[in-house]
Protein backbone atom coordinates (compact mmCIF):
# COMPACT_ATOMS: atom_id res chain seq x y z
CA UNK A 1 0.00 0.00 0.00
CA UNK A 2 2.82 2.35 0.88
CA UNK A 3 4.53 1.60 -2.44
CA UNK A 4 1.37 2.42 -4.37
CA UNK A 5 1.04 5.71 -2.60
CA UNK A 6 4.68 6.56 -3.40
CA UNK A 7 4.20 5.70 -7.05
CA UNK A 8 1.11 7.88 -7.28
CA UNK A 9 2.93 10.70 -5.49
CA UNK A 10 5.89 10.40 -7.86
CA UNK A 11 3.56 10.41 -10.83
CA UNK A 12 1.86 13.52 -9.49
CA UNK A 13 5.24 15.24 -9.10
CA UNK A 14 6.18 14.38 -12.66
CA UNK A 15 2.90 15.71 -14.00
CA UNK A 16 3.40 18.91 -11.99
CA UNK A 17 6.94 19.30 -13.43
CA UNK A 18 5.64 18.83 -16.94
CA UNK A 19 2.98 21.47 -16.32
CA UNK A 20 5.63 23.91 -15.09
CA UNK A 21 7.74 23.29 -18.20
CA UNK A 22 4.71 24.19 -20.32
CA UNK A 23 4.82 27.62 -18.67
CA UNK A 24 8.39 28.02 -19.89
CA UNK A 25 7.26 27.24 -23.45
CA UNK A 26 4.34 29.66 -23.07
CA UNK A 27 6.68 32.33 -21.78
CA UNK A 28 8.91 32.01 -24.84
CA UNK A 29 5.86 32.18 -27.09
CA UNK A 30 4.73 35.32 -25.28
CA UNK A 31 8.12 36.89 -25.87
CA UNK A 32 8.03 36.07 -29.57
CA UNK A 33 4.74 38.00 -29.79
CA UNK A 34 6.07 40.90 -27.72
CA UNK A 35 3.82 40.14 -24.73
CA UNK A 36 6.38 40.71 -21.96
CA UNK A 37 3.89 41.04 -19.09
CA UNK A 38 2.43 37.62 -19.91
CA UNK A 39 5.92 36.21 -20.44
CA UNK A 40 6.93 37.36 -16.95
CA UNK A 41 3.86 35.72 -15.37
CA UNK A 42 4.49 32.45 -17.22
CA UNK A 43 8.20 32.22 -16.50
CA UNK A 44 7.59 33.02 -12.82
CA UNK A 45 5.09 30.15 -12.68
CA UNK A 46 7.46 27.84 -14.47
CA UNK A 47 10.40 28.70 -12.21
CA UNK A 48 8.32 28.01 -9.11
CA UNK A 49 9.08 24.33 -9.61
CA UNK A 50 12.57 23.55 -8.17
CA UNK A 51 13.34 21.02 -10.89
CA UNK A 52 12.26 23.27 -13.72
CA UNK A 53 14.27 26.13 -12.21
CA UNK A 54 17.46 24.11 -12.72
CA UNK A 55 16.92 23.41 -16.41
CA UNK A 56 18.99 25.33 -18.96
CA UNK A 57 16.01 26.17 -21.16
CA UNK A 58 14.10 27.68 -18.25
CA UNK A 59 17.12 29.60 -16.93
CA UNK A 60 17.84 31.06 -20.36
CA UNK A 61 14.19 32.01 -20.80
CA UNK A 62 14.18 33.82 -17.47
CA UNK A 63 17.45 35.60 -18.28
CA UNK A 64 16.10 36.79 -21.63
CA UNK A 65 12.69 37.84 -20.32
CA UNK A 66 13.98 39.71 -17.27
CA UNK A 67 16.62 41.49 -19.32
CA UNK A 68 13.89 42.57 -21.74
CA UNK A 69 11.76 43.83 -18.84
CA UNK A 70 14.58 46.23 -17.89
CA UNK A 71 13.74 48.31 -20.95
CA UNK A 72 10.12 48.81 -19.85
CA UNK A 73 9.39 51.92 -17.76
CA UNK A 74 6.98 50.07 -15.47
CA UNK A 75 9.71 47.61 -14.41
CA UNK A 76 12.92 49.63 -14.77
CA UNK A 77 13.04 50.95 -11.20
CA UNK A 78 12.89 47.40 -9.78
CA UNK A 79 16.00 46.40 -11.76
CA UNK A 80 14.67 43.13 -13.23
CA UNK A 81 17.96 42.65 -15.09
CA UNK A 82 19.46 41.51 -11.79
CA UNK A 83 17.21 38.48 -11.57
CA UNK A 84 17.93 37.82 -15.22
CA UNK A 85 21.66 38.06 -14.57
CA UNK A 86 21.52 35.61 -11.68
CA UNK A 87 19.60 33.16 -13.89
CA UNK A 88 22.25 33.50 -16.59
CA UNK A 89 25.06 33.01 -14.05
CA UNK A 90 23.35 29.89 -12.71
CA UNK A 91 22.95 28.61 -16.28
CA UNK A 92 26.73 28.81 -16.82
CA UNK A 93 27.13 26.63 -13.74
CA UNK A 94 24.46 24.11 -14.79
CA UNK A 95 25.57 23.75 -18.41
CA UNK A 96 28.57 25.82 -19.44
CA UNK A 97 28.17 25.69 -23.21
CA UNK A 98 24.39 25.96 -23.44
CA UNK A 99 23.58 28.67 -26.04
CA UNK A 100 26.93 30.21 -25.09
CA UNK A 101 26.92 33.16 -27.50
CA UNK A 102 23.40 34.17 -26.43
CA UNK A 103 24.19 33.79 -22.73
CA UNK A 104 27.44 35.72 -23.05
CA UNK A 105 25.66 38.58 -24.80
CA UNK A 106 23.15 38.74 -21.95
CA UNK A 107 25.88 38.64 -19.33
CA UNK A 108 27.77 41.43 -21.08
CA UNK A 109 24.71 43.69 -20.90
CA UNK A 110 24.12 42.71 -17.27
CA UNK A 111 27.73 43.50 -16.34
CA UNK A 112 27.42 47.01 -17.75
CA UNK A 113 24.09 47.55 -15.99
CA UNK A 114 25.54 46.36 -12.69
CA UNK A 115 28.56 48.63 -13.21
CA UNK A 116 26.43 51.70 -13.88
CA UNK A 117 24.43 51.03 -10.73
CA UNK A 118 27.65 50.50 -8.77
CA UNK A 119 29.02 53.87 -9.92
CA UNK A 120 25.79 55.66 -9.01
CA UNK A 121 25.62 54.03 -5.58
CA UNK A 122 29.28 54.84 -4.91
CA UNK A 123 28.85 58.47 -5.94
CA UNK A 124 25.84 58.65 -3.61
CA UNK A 125 27.98 57.21 -0.77
CA UNK A 126 25.78 54.09 -0.66
CA UNK A 127 28.78 51.86 -0.23
CA UNK A 128 26.93 48.64 0.63
CA UNK A 129 24.91 48.85 -2.59
CA UNK A 130 28.01 49.83 -4.56
CA UNK A 131 29.86 46.84 -3.15
CA UNK A 132 27.10 44.41 -4.13
CA UNK A 133 26.66 45.76 -7.65
CA UNK A 134 30.38 45.99 -8.37
CA UNK A 135 30.79 42.50 -6.92
CA UNK A 136 28.41 41.13 -9.53
CA UNK A 137 30.48 42.68 -12.33
CA UNK A 138 33.51 40.93 -10.90
CA UNK A 139 31.56 37.69 -10.52
CA UNK A 140 30.48 37.72 -14.17
CA UNK A 141 34.00 38.52 -15.37
CA UNK A 142 35.47 35.72 -13.24
CA UNK A 143 33.12 32.97 -14.45
CA UNK A 144 34.95 29.72 -15.12
CA UNK A 145 38.05 31.01 -13.42
CA UNK A 146 38.10 34.14 -15.58
CA UNK A 147 38.38 32.12 -18.80
CA UNK A 148 34.81 32.35 -20.06
CA UNK A 149 35.34 35.69 -21.78
CA UNK A 150 39.05 35.40 -22.68
CA UNK A 151 38.16 35.01 -26.39
CA UNK A 152 35.40 37.60 -26.17
CA UNK A 153 35.51 40.16 -28.99
CA UNK A 154 35.37 43.02 -26.46
CA UNK A 155 37.71 41.39 -23.95
CA UNK A 156 39.81 44.57 -23.41
CA UNK A 157 36.71 46.63 -22.73
CA UNK A 158 35.41 43.95 -20.37
CA UNK A 159 38.77 43.78 -18.56
CA UNK A 160 38.65 47.56 -18.05
CA UNK A 161 35.09 47.33 -16.74
CA UNK A 162 36.18 44.57 -14.37
CA UNK A 163 39.14 46.61 -13.12
CA UNK A 164 36.97 49.66 -12.48
CA UNK A 165 34.36 47.56 -10.69
CA UNK A 166 37.08 45.96 -8.55
CA UNK A 167 38.25 49.45 -7.61
CA UNK A 168 34.72 50.37 -6.51
CA UNK A 169 34.63 47.22 -4.38
CA UNK A 170 37.96 48.09 -2.76
CA UNK A 171 37.02 51.69 -2.00
CA UNK A 172 33.56 50.72 -0.76
CA UNK A 173 35.10 48.22 1.64
CA UNK A 174 37.53 50.94 2.75
CA UNK A 175 34.77 53.45 3.47
CA UNK A 176 32.79 50.74 5.25
CA UNK A 177 35.88 50.29 7.47
CA UNK A 178 36.34 46.69 6.28
CA UNK A 179 40.08 47.21 6.25
CA UNK A 180 41.07 43.53 6.37
CA UNK A 181 39.40 43.12 2.97
CA UNK A 182 39.92 46.63 1.60
CA UNK A 183 43.69 46.99 2.01
CA UNK A 184 44.67 43.88 -0.03
CA UNK A 185 42.12 44.94 -2.65
CA UNK A 186 43.48 48.50 -2.78
CA UNK A 187 47.00 47.14 -3.22
CA UNK A 188 45.73 45.11 -6.18
CA UNK A 189 44.01 48.20 -7.58
CA UNK A 190 47.08 50.45 -7.37
CA UNK A 191 49.25 47.74 -8.95
CA UNK A 192 46.91 47.59 -11.96
CA UNK A 193 47.84 50.27 -14.56
CA UNK A 194 44.15 50.55 -15.49
CA UNK A 195 43.12 51.69 -12.02
CA UNK A 196 46.31 53.16 -10.57
CA UNK A 197 45.37 56.70 -9.48
CA UNK A 198 46.10 59.19 -6.66
CA UNK A 199 42.88 58.60 -4.64
CA UNK A 200 43.76 54.90 -4.28
CA UNK A 201 47.14 55.86 -2.83
CA UNK A 202 45.40 58.40 -0.58
CA UNK A 203 43.25 55.63 0.92
CA UNK A 204 46.32 53.48 1.59
CA UNK A 205 48.34 56.37 3.05
CA UNK A 206 45.42 57.37 5.30
CA UNK A 207 45.11 53.80 6.54
CA UNK A 208 48.83 53.37 7.30
CA UNK A 209 48.99 56.75 9.03
CA UNK A 210 46.03 55.78 11.24
CA UNK A 211 47.90 52.58 12.09
CA UNK A 212 51.01 54.67 12.83
CA UNK A 213 52.78 52.56 10.21
CA UNK A 214 55.07 55.32 8.95
CA UNK A 215 57.22 52.94 6.89
CA UNK A 216 54.33 51.79 4.70
CA UNK A 217 52.91 55.32 4.58
CA UNK A 218 56.21 56.66 3.23
CA UNK A 219 56.54 53.76 0.76
CA UNK A 220 53.15 54.56 -0.73
CA UNK A 221 53.85 58.31 -0.75
CA UNK A 222 57.09 57.75 -2.63
CA UNK A 223 55.47 55.34 -5.06
CA UNK A 224 52.60 57.75 -5.69
CA UNK A 225 55.07 60.59 -6.26
CA UNK A 226 56.83 58.47 -8.89
CA UNK A 227 53.63 57.98 -10.88
CA UNK A 228 51.98 61.32 -10.10
CA UNK A 229 54.78 63.84 -9.43
CA UNK A 230 52.55 66.89 -9.92
CA UNK A 231 49.53 65.78 -7.89
CA UNK A 232 48.83 68.38 -5.21
CA UNK A 233 47.18 66.00 -2.71
CA UNK A 234 50.06 63.52 -2.87
CA UNK A 235 52.51 66.37 -2.39
CA UNK A 236 50.56 67.47 0.68
CA UNK A 237 50.73 63.94 2.11
CA UNK A 238 54.47 63.96 1.58
CA UNK A 239 54.90 67.32 3.30
CA UNK A 240 52.70 66.29 6.21
CA UNK A 241 54.77 63.13 6.60
CA UNK A 242 57.95 65.16 7.01
CA UNK A 243 56.22 67.61 9.33
CA UNK A 244 55.06 64.78 11.60
CA UNK A 245 58.40 63.00 11.45
CA UNK A 246 60.25 66.14 12.52
CA UNK A 247 62.71 65.79 9.64
CA UNK A 248 62.73 69.51 9.00
CA UNK A 249 65.77 69.57 6.70
CA UNK A 250 64.20 66.99 4.40
CA UNK A 251 60.84 68.72 4.67
CA UNK A 252 62.10 72.14 3.65
CA UNK A 253 63.92 70.56 0.70
CA UNK A 254 60.67 68.96 -0.45
CA UNK A 255 58.82 72.22 0.08
CA UNK A 256 61.28 74.18 -2.01
CA UNK A 257 61.02 71.55 -4.77
CA UNK A 258 57.25 71.92 -4.62
CA UNK A 259 57.52 75.71 -4.81
CA UNK A 260 59.50 75.45 -8.04
CA UNK A 261 56.77 73.26 -9.57
CA UNK A 262 53.90 75.34 -8.21
CA UNK A 263 55.14 78.94 -7.77
CA UNK A 264 51.63 80.38 -7.45
CA UNK A 265 50.65 78.27 -4.44
CA UNK A 266 50.77 80.47 -1.28
CA UNK A 267 50.35 77.49 1.06
CA UNK A 268 53.67 76.04 -0.06
CA UNK A 269 55.54 79.28 0.62
CA UNK A 270 53.70 79.65 3.92
CA UNK A 271 54.85 76.15 4.94
CA UNK A 272 58.40 77.05 3.94
CA UNK A 273 58.19 80.22 6.03
CA UNK A 274 56.87 78.47 9.14
CA UNK A 275 59.35 75.60 8.77
CA UNK A 276 62.32 77.96 8.69
CA UNK A 277 60.80 79.87 11.59
CA UNK A 278 60.50 76.69 13.67
CA UNK A 279 64.07 75.77 12.77
CA UNK A 280 65.27 79.23 13.86
CA UNK A 281 63.39 79.12 17.13
CA UNK A 282 62.91 75.46 18.20
CA UNK A 283 60.78 74.65 21.21
CA UNK A 284 62.62 73.50 24.36
CA UNK A 285 65.96 73.77 22.57
CA UNK A 286 68.56 76.51 22.27
CA UNK A 287 68.54 78.52 19.06
CA UNK A 288 70.92 77.19 16.40
CA UNK A 289 74.03 79.17 15.48
CA UNK A 290 72.51 80.04 12.11
CA UNK A 291 69.21 81.31 13.52
CA UNK A 292 69.67 84.73 11.88
CA UNK A 293 70.03 83.07 8.48
CA UNK A 294 66.94 80.93 9.14
CA UNK A 295 64.92 83.99 10.19
CA UNK A 296 65.93 85.70 6.94
CA UNK A 297 64.81 82.69 4.90
CA UNK A 298 61.51 82.64 6.77
CA UNK A 299 61.04 86.36 6.13
CA UNK A 300 61.71 85.88 2.41
CA UNK A 301 59.21 83.02 2.20
CA UNK A 302 56.54 85.09 4.00
CA UNK A 303 57.04 87.88 1.48
CA UNK A 304 56.50 85.41 -1.37
CA UNK A 305 53.40 84.13 0.40
CA UNK A 306 51.81 87.56 0.73
CA UNK A 307 52.80 88.54 -2.79
CA UNK A 308 50.45 85.75 -3.94
CA UNK A 309 47.69 86.23 -1.34
CA UNK A 310 48.15 89.63 0.36
CA UNK A 311 44.89 89.78 2.34
CA UNK A 312 45.01 86.35 3.97
CA UNK A 313 44.64 86.91 7.72
CA UNK A 314 46.54 83.80 8.81
CA UNK A 315 49.52 84.59 6.58
CA UNK A 316 49.62 88.20 7.78
CA UNK A 317 49.29 87.25 11.44
CA UNK A 318 52.13 84.74 11.25
CA UNK A 319 54.41 87.15 9.40
CA UNK A 320 53.68 89.75 12.06
CA UNK A 321 54.41 87.16 14.74
CA UNK A 322 57.85 86.52 13.22
CA UNK A 323 58.89 90.12 14.00
CA UNK A 324 56.87 90.40 17.22
CA UNK A 325 58.45 87.32 18.80
CA UNK A 326 61.93 88.52 17.89
CA UNK A 327 61.07 91.87 19.47
CA UNK A 328 59.97 90.07 22.63
CA UNK A 329 63.30 88.21 22.74
CA UNK A 330 65.16 91.50 22.42
CA UNK A 331 63.01 92.96 25.20
CA UNK A 332 64.07 90.09 27.45
CA UNK A 333 67.70 90.94 26.70
CA UNK A 334 66.99 94.57 27.69
CA UNK A 335 65.45 93.46 30.99
CA UNK A 336 68.50 91.33 31.70
CA UNK A 337 70.72 94.43 31.76
CA UNK A 338 71.03 95.46 35.40
CA UNK A 339 74.15 97.64 35.23
CA UNK A 340 74.13 101.45 35.09
CA UNK A 341 77.39 102.12 33.31
CA UNK A 342 77.61 104.09 30.09
CA UNK A 343 78.37 100.84 28.25
CA UNK A 344 75.28 99.22 29.74
CA UNK A 345 73.18 102.23 28.77
CA UNK A 346 74.56 102.18 25.24
CA UNK A 347 73.79 98.48 24.91
CA UNK A 348 70.31 99.04 26.32
CA UNK A 349 69.58 101.87 23.86
CA UNK A 350 70.78 99.79 20.92
CA UNK A 351 68.56 96.90 21.95
CA UNK A 352 65.62 99.26 22.43
CA UNK A 353 66.02 100.62 18.93
CA UNK A 354 66.20 97.07 17.59
CA UNK A 355 63.13 96.05 19.58
CA UNK A 356 61.05 99.03 18.54
CA UNK A 357 62.05 98.49 14.92
CA UNK A 358 60.86 94.89 15.05
CA UNK A 359 57.56 95.89 16.69
CA UNK A 360 57.09 98.51 13.98
CA UNK A 361 57.75 95.89 11.29
CA UNK A 362 55.16 93.56 12.77
CA UNK A 363 52.40 96.17 13.04
CA UNK A 364 51.23 96.41 9.38
CA UNK A 365 50.82 92.65 9.16
CA UNK A 366 48.82 92.49 12.40
CA UNK A 367 46.71 95.39 11.14
CA UNK A 368 46.05 93.56 7.88
CA UNK A 369 44.92 90.49 9.84
CA UNK A 370 42.76 92.69 12.08
CA UNK A 371 41.11 94.34 9.08
CA UNK A 372 40.29 90.96 7.59
CA UNK A 373 38.68 89.63 10.78
CA UNK A 374 37.04 92.84 12.02
CA UNK A 375 33.30 92.88 11.46
CA UNK A 376 33.14 89.11 10.99
CA UNK A 377 33.59 88.17 14.63
CA UNK A 378 30.28 86.28 14.93
CA UNK A 379 31.09 83.95 12.05
CA UNK A 380 34.69 83.08 12.97
CA UNK A 381 35.57 79.44 13.50
CA UNK A 382 37.52 78.41 16.58
CA UNK A 383 40.98 78.56 14.98
CA UNK A 384 40.31 81.94 13.34
CA UNK A 385 38.86 83.29 16.58
CA UNK A 386 42.05 82.27 18.38
CA UNK A 387 44.21 83.95 15.72
CA UNK A 388 42.08 87.09 15.90
CA UNK A 389 42.44 87.31 19.69
CA UNK A 390 46.22 86.92 19.42
CA UNK A 391 46.25 89.65 16.76
CA UNK A 392 44.30 92.02 19.01
CA UNK A 393 46.59 91.27 21.96
CA UNK A 394 49.70 91.97 19.90
CA UNK A 395 48.28 95.23 18.51
CA UNK A 396 47.27 96.37 22.00
CA UNK A 397 50.86 95.95 23.19
CA UNK A 398 52.36 97.67 20.17
CA UNK A 399 49.94 100.63 20.34
CA UNK A 400 50.64 101.00 24.06
CA UNK A 401 54.41 101.16 23.44
CA UNK A 402 53.82 103.82 20.78
CA UNK A 403 51.58 105.72 23.21
CA UNK A 404 48.57 105.33 20.93
CA UNK A 405 46.32 104.74 23.89
CA UNK A 406 43.02 105.22 22.05
CA UNK A 407 43.91 102.44 19.63
CA UNK A 408 45.24 100.26 22.44
CA UNK A 409 41.92 100.70 24.29
CA UNK A 410 40.00 99.78 21.14
CA UNK A 411 41.98 96.55 20.77
CA UNK A 412 41.50 95.73 24.45
CA UNK A 413 37.73 96.24 24.16
CA UNK A 414 37.50 94.02 21.09
CA UNK A 415 39.63 91.37 22.77
CA UNK A 416 37.41 91.26 25.82
CA UNK A 417 34.23 91.11 23.73
CA UNK A 418 35.25 87.85 22.02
Amino acid sequence: MKKAILMIAALGFSIHGMAQEKYVVSALTDVSHGHLDEAKDDIDKGMSDPETAKKPKALLAKAQIYNALQAMDKYKTTNPYREGAQAAIKLTEVKTDYEKSTVDALLEVDAFLYYNDAVKAYNDSKYTDALENAGNVVKIHDLEGGKRFEKFSKVKTFDTLYAQAYQIMAKSNFYLSKYDVAIPQLITVKNNPITRNPPVYECLIDYYEKQNDQANALTNIQEAKKYFPDDENIRTYELNYYIKSGKQDEMVKKLEEAAVKDPKNPDIFFNIATTYLNMANPKDKPKPANSSELYAKSEDAFQHTLAIDPTNAVYNYNFGALYFNQATDVNDQMNAITGTSDADQKKYDALKAQRDGLFAKSMPYFEAAHNKYSGAESSLKDEDRKTYKQTLSALQQIYSRENKMDKAAEMKKKYESI
